[in-house]
């Protein structure tokens, strides 16, 4: 690879890296995220820690977060290299498995977290009624948790409709 080429790629790697960034930053995941997931997903070889930190700028506890919840989800794993103690890292490249394994387990996971803590909160709410706790606001926080479990059961019959899986 000529010089030029070399740089050439580099200020590629960076503007893809830092388009990854904004995406994830976009949906509210941070911006480390998306940029170490870029990162990894270019790389023709996987990346320890230290070099991650090298290219990313950033501190190595930020980095060692973020991949570790890249993990969680599936996006990235960690590999072992012969030789070598430290841990290094590859991006997953297949976006179906990404999304099965990874995006839409989560998702399930938090929806069913929600849902819980929904009818915690419903039964705390009937038993204030229950105990003559009336009026306006009364009023407002059922009518707004009766909103909410109608929209988490929508978003649960979507998450859990074999055609997702299918599809995917």
């Amino acid at each position: 690879m000529s010089r030029n080429q070399s740089a050439e790629w580099t200020a590629a790697r960076r503007r893809f890296t830092e388009a990854g960034g904004h995406t994830t930053q976009l949906f509210g995941l941070g911006r480390i995220l998306g940029q170490l997931y870029a990162l990894l997903y270019l790389s023709p070889r996987p990346l320890c820690l230290d070099e991650i930190v090298g290219e990313l700028g950033v501190s190595k506890a930020s980095v060692s977060t973020t991949v570790r919840q890249l993990e969680r989800w599936t996006a990235v794993k960690r590999v072992w290299i012969k030789g070598d103690r430290r841990d290094f890292y590859e991006a997953e490249t297949d976006f179906q498995s990404l999304l099965k394994q990874g995006v839409l387990a989560t998702l399930r996971k938090k929806l069913e977290t929600a849902g819980t803590q929904m009818a915690v909160v419903e039964a705390c709410l009937e038993e204030a009624v229950s105990n003559g706790n009336h009026g306006e606001d009364m009023d407002l926080i059922v009518t707004r948790l009766k909103k909410a479990k109608k929209f988490h059961g929508q978003i649960s019959t979507l998450l859990d409709n074999p055609l997702i899986d299918h599809l995917l």
